[in-house]
């Protein structure tokens, strides 16, 4: 009684796509926490953009140091450093730009460098 029309074709084909998802998810696994961060971090830096002159005693090294703060609260000091920040502040306005790169182990074995590249311009008040 047994069926003589399957043969059993496709088995190594569906393996495949399985051990593929897999690796996509992993990957994925690795990855989005650094998109995260950086997406993440992008808002506190606007944020301390368009913090006002009249609380930023020392100016833009007061900028740095509400920056490097936020930094470390997030535990991005090993990508992030003082250097990674160009502050300039104008009567009307305040740009930060910020430049860093993270290398990420996307899969075992396999890793890629990311650059993250933002500059936050905001009107003072």
């Amino acid at each position: 009684m047994g069926r003589k029309s399957e043969r059993g074709e496709g088995k190594l084909g569906g393996l495949i796509l399985l051990v593929v998802l897999l690796a996509g998810g992993l990957a994925a696994w690795n990855v989005v926490p650094a998109y995260y961060d950086h997406y993440d971090f992008v808002d506190k830096v606007n944020e301390i953009c368009r913090t006002p002159k009249f609380k930023v005693r020392q100016g833009d090294e007061s900028i740095r140091k509400m920056l490097m703060d936020e930094v470390s609260k997030r535990r991005l000091g090993t990508w992030i450093g003082p250097e990674s920040f160009l502050v300039t502040t104008s009567d009307s306005s305040r740009q930060i730009q910020l430049y860093y790169e993270r290398e990420v182990e996307v899969l075992p074995g396999f890793k890629k460098l990311f650059k993250f590249d933002f500059k936050a311009d905001q009107p003072l008040i």
